[in-house]
């Protein structure tokens, strides 16, 4: 298993996305909260551009419209989280 994940330690970015939760509100919508401590927030944003610059440079090899705004950031966010809880992901 490879100990970075999107240039940085898995161990951080497992512990920095360890402090974020969802709570589900009358309405059926879903909302991710949480505060993550400085120390944690670096890396997790770093990795989160990084993925974010992965997946717009695919839309764009791909000859698609490129992600952006809220759209580009959920699909890092689960790319980026799938990537850490994966083992075999480098």
């Amino acid at each position: 298993m490879s100990e970075l994940v999107a240039g940085e330690p898995r161990s951080v970015l497992r512990e920095a996305l360890g402090h974020l939760s969802t709570q589900r509100h009358d309405d059926g919508s879903l909302e991710l909260v949480g505060e993550v401590p400085p120390e944690l927030s670096d890396p997790l944003v770093r990795a989160l551009e990084r993925v974010a610059d992965e997946l717009r440079a695919d839309d764009e090899g791909r000859g698609v419209r490129p992600r952006s705004g809220g759209h580009l950031h959920a699909d890092a966010l689960i790319a980026l989280l799938l990537r850490v809880t994966d083992p075999d992901q480098p």
